[in-house]
Order: C-alpha cells, then structure tokens, then sequence
C-alpha cells in the first residue's frame, strides 16, 4: 500500500511555541519516522502580516498543496480552497470563555470562522474526551467526526539530574506559562500569602515563567500588595531546551488552571519527578488522574493544604512522584503518530 500523501501546515504553529507548536512539531517529527504516510510541511512565506496572512488563507495554502491527498492543519487554523480533504486539530475551545486572554484577531477567526472550519474537516483531532465534548457542544461538530488522539510527552524532560535539597533553602514553586486569566496565577498568590506563619509555603519562592510582568501588571500590583514582591521572580520566555531543568529543580509544579484542553506542562513535571498540584478543572482530571493533587481552582484553603502536604510530607510526594512517572507512560507522540494516521484514513475513506 503506498504512504498517504498528506500536507502538513506549519503556519501557525510556528508563530506559537507552546501549546500547539509543541503538538505540531513533535506531531511531525514522529509522522517523518513513518513509511506509512508520507507529509510535505507547506507554510505561509516569511514575513507574516495581515495581508500575507489572508493571502495564505485565501489561497495560498491550496496552491502549496500539490499532489497532497488530504492536508492536516494542526492548530486551529485552516484555510479555504484546499482542494482536497481537511483534518484539523483544534486543542480547546477556551477562546470564547477567556476573550481577554486572546487578541481580537483570534477572537475574531474562532468565532465567525472556526466552527464552520471544524463542521468542513472530514476529521477534527483533539487530545482530551474532555475537549471532544466541547467541540460538539460549542462548534456543532458531528459526534463521529471528532476524535481524540491522546498526545505525548518530549523524551527531553527525563534527562535532567534532580539535585538533593539544600538543607534550610526556601522550596521552589513553578508556575509553568503566561499568567492569563484562565492560568489562575491569583490562587497561587492567595496561597503563598495565606498559608500560616512559619510553614513551608509561606517561604517558599514563585517562578513564572512565559510572560514579563510589564505584560501583566496586574499581577505586579497584586504581587506587591500581598508581601511577596522579594519571593517572586519572572523569568519570561525561557527557551524549550531549558525548561526541563528548570521543572527539575522546582520542589512543585503549580498547575491551577481553570480550562485546560491537554496539559502538557504538568505531564512534563512529573517526567522530571517533579510533584504536582493542579486545578480539578477542564481535562485535568482526566489527563493527570490520581498522580498529582487536584483542588477546586476556587478555593485557597485547598491549594495551601495540597501544596503544604506536598513540601513536608515525605510520603505524599514520593507516591505523587511514583505515580507521576507510571501516569507520563500513558501518553507517547509514537502512539500519538500511529492513531493520527488511523484518522488520515477515516478521512480519506
């Protein structure tokens, strides 16, 4: 049987890092791997900008497909006029519940357009049962269309070395990302400034990574009043290939979410044997199960007890650790791969 012909756009996933730039590319490194399909990466030539952009949409995208039989966009975005069968990858539909988290030119694609590009996809790929309910729910997709191919975790986060504690240093939270609204920074603040007098979490030091606080003020005025301003430190964009030591060297990972449609940094703490607390919120339950502690995102006096439990009890974090390492099994961009290419021939049947 020959390979699948299958165009791959890396358009917008290049313009985004995180999130699903992390799903397109180790998506397609896995894909390249495989002689059952064969991918051509197609993209909008450089220099981004409105113009150049509604031109890739319009039209540019169909000419670039060649003798592709079917084109995978893989982050939210598909263009018009391909010409052959669409699968299209939408990760959450989040947008319309945390509009001020998004740009309006985004605000504006996923809602006038998204959901009519989703009900055109022959196939829509998501990574959670959560989300998959949410695409037919928010966007009208048909039921058995939408399909969850479980995403992985980068082999790169089970490399760094776990230093020992140093006796009488402060513990060492991580809050993994920009601080948006939905990311639920405020309980993590609350938290720290609550906790009783003395205790692990009342010393222990904030790392935000993903945003510069002159992006957030807010932040930086809430991080003022509440006492913390010489305990939390932001270190902004940190490059990929430096995150897994940073998640190594945290003693938490402090993941309070209030939607998630996948998680990919509390499944990359717990490859690092890095300990998790996280919101109940969105696909976390699903995603994390039993191997991290899950709180009402809501409720301050659950985080400071989850996260205090956390930094004194020898036992809890040893199990949180074990358990981690045997949930992070569960999820392989090989597999990940496998069923993506399962659903090309859904697609194309």
């Amino acid at each position: 049987m020959a390979p699948i012909a299958v165009a791959y756009d890396m358009t917008f996933p290049n313009r985004n890092p995180a999130g699903s730039g992390v799903y397109a590319t180790e998506l397609l490194s896995q894909l390249k791997l495989r002689d059952d399909v064969s991918v051509s990466v197609i993209e909008s030539p450089p220099g981004g900008g409105f113009p150049r952009t509604m031109g890739w949409l319009m039209g540019g995208a169909g000419r670039a497909v060649d003798h592709a039989r079917l084109v995978h966009c893989p982050a939210f975005v598909a263009p018009w006029r391909l010409g052959v069968p669409l699968v299209l990858t939408i990760h959450d539909t989040s947008t319309e519940k945390f509009p001020d988290d998004h740009p309006l030119e985004w605000r504006t694609y996923t809602r006038l357009f998204l959901p009519q590009r989703a009900r055109d996809a022959r196939r829509v790929i998501t990574g959670t049962e959560f989300t998959r309910r949410e695409i037919i729910r928010d966007l009208g997709v048909r039921e058995d269309r939408v399909v969850v191919t479980p995403y992985g975790v980068a082999e790169r986060f089970a490399l760094p070395r776990r230093q020992p504690p140093v006796p009488g240093a402060p513990p060492l939270l991580l809050f993994p990302g920009a601080p948006t609204r939905r990311k639920n920074l405020e309980l993590v603040l609350s938290g720290m400034a609550e906790a009783p007098e003395g205790s692990a979490l009342r010393r222990a030091r904030l790392v935000i990574t993903g945003g510069a606080p002159e992006r957030f003020p807010h932040h930086v005025t809430r991080i003022e009043s509440l006492g913390l301003a010489d305990r939390v430190e932001w270190r902004g964009k940190v490059p990929a290939a430096d995150m897994p030591q940073l998640m190594a060297s945290a003693d938490l990972l402090v993941y309070p979410s209030l939607n998630e449609g996948f998680g990919f940094p509390a499944l990359e703490a717990m490859l690092t044997r890095t300990p998790v607390v996280a919101s109940n919120a969105g696909c976390l339950p699903e995603v994390l199960g039993d191997a991290a502690l899950l709180v009402d995102p809501h409720n301050v006096k659950a985080f400071v007890e989850a996260a205090g439990s956390i930094l004194t009890n020898e036992e809890i974090r040893k199990g949180l650790v074990d358990r981690g390492r045997a949930q992070v099994k569960k999820y392989s961009w090989a597999k990940c791969a496998t069923q993506t290419v399962e659903v090309y021939r859904a697609a194309l049947a």
